[in-house]
């Protein structure tokens, strides 16, 4: 068979067509295809979620019914915490949106991982578009603290780990000056102090060096106060010495006062939603 010059122009052009349309599919995804954001009256009834939601759904899918903008900035930029989601305006933290949105047509079916980092991407850009969504990024040097396992050891059980569909539970906590409680299921240490940043307002680093699951529901009090004093409602002081207190003294854990930087997303623009 003779190949003539000819021959292997047509091949060089289909080569480059071919580049050029997976250039153009990569570039699609970076975008969702169709995108409906609507708000939620604020009378609307109350939203009881199963544990094991998920915002994002195979085929490069978000759809949430009842959401705020901040958990959408915080999944679509990957924030550890929301207490380093700063600037947002107070409407934006409270107003809820149905949001339902789809990739282009032909998006192909990934992995999981795969496909989430895919929709986070689409996110930015749908934050971008249609909220008119900017922040910029900034270090700022300032006390943390880090999780650690005390020097007595770790007092808590492991326990098996999630089987999917299940995932990862949540921590919550209840704390004030009065006492506490600690609750979660099939929860990481990484989850533990995810949820000690949210209720201390202080970064909290998980140095514990421990990857298992845990399952808890602890209480603690705080020492009755003195000359017949009062508690004070919140959590002041008093309570942040109970709870530390109550990680030693039921989990074998401590948090060590430290110096580090702490990275903060700004928001320096965000508005109202375009029409769909």
């Amino acid at each position: 068979m003779v190949v003539t010059g000819a021959d292997r122009l047509r091949a060089l052009m289909a080569t480059l067509v071919v580049v050029l349309s997976a250039s153009s599919v990569r570039a699609d995804e970076q975008a969702f295809g169709v995108v409906s954001v609507r708000e939620v009256p604020r009378d609307a009834p109350r939203l009881i979620r199963d544990q094991n939601f998920s915002f994002v759904l195979p085929g490069g899918q978000f759809v949430d019914p009842r959401i705020t903008l901040t958990p959408m900035i915080i999944f679509a930029f990957e924030i550890p915490s929301y207490v380093q989601l700063i600037g947002l305006p107070r409407w934006a933290q409270e107003q809820e949106f149905s949001v339902a949105a789809k990739p282009p047509e032909g998006f192909p079916l990934l992995p999981p991982n795969e496909n989430r980092e895919q929709v986070r991407a689409m996110m930015r850009e749908m934050l971008a578009s249609r909220f008119h969504l900017r922040v910029h990024t900034e270090s700022r040097e300032e006390r943390i603290l880090k999780l650690e396992v005390d020097r007595g050891g770790l007092t808590l059980k492991a326990v098996d780990p999630p089987v999917p569909p299940e995932k990862e539970g949540f921590v919550n906590i209840a704390a004030g000056d009065s006492g506490g409680r600690m609750i979660g299921k099939k929860v990481t240490m990484a989850g533990v102090a995810r949820a000690l940043t949210v209720m201390l307002h202080r970064q909290v680093l998980n140095e514990t060096g421990l990857k298992n699951y845990y399952t808890f529901d602890v209480k603690w009090s705080a020492p009755e106060p003195v000359d017949g004093g009062t508690v004070k409602p919140g959590l002041g002081d008093e309570g942040e010495g109970a709870l530390m207190s109550g990680l030693k003294d039921l989990f074998g854990l401590r948090l060590r006062s430290a110096i580090g930087q702490v990275k903060y997303w700004v928001v320096d623009n965000v508005e109202h939603p375009t029409a769909n």
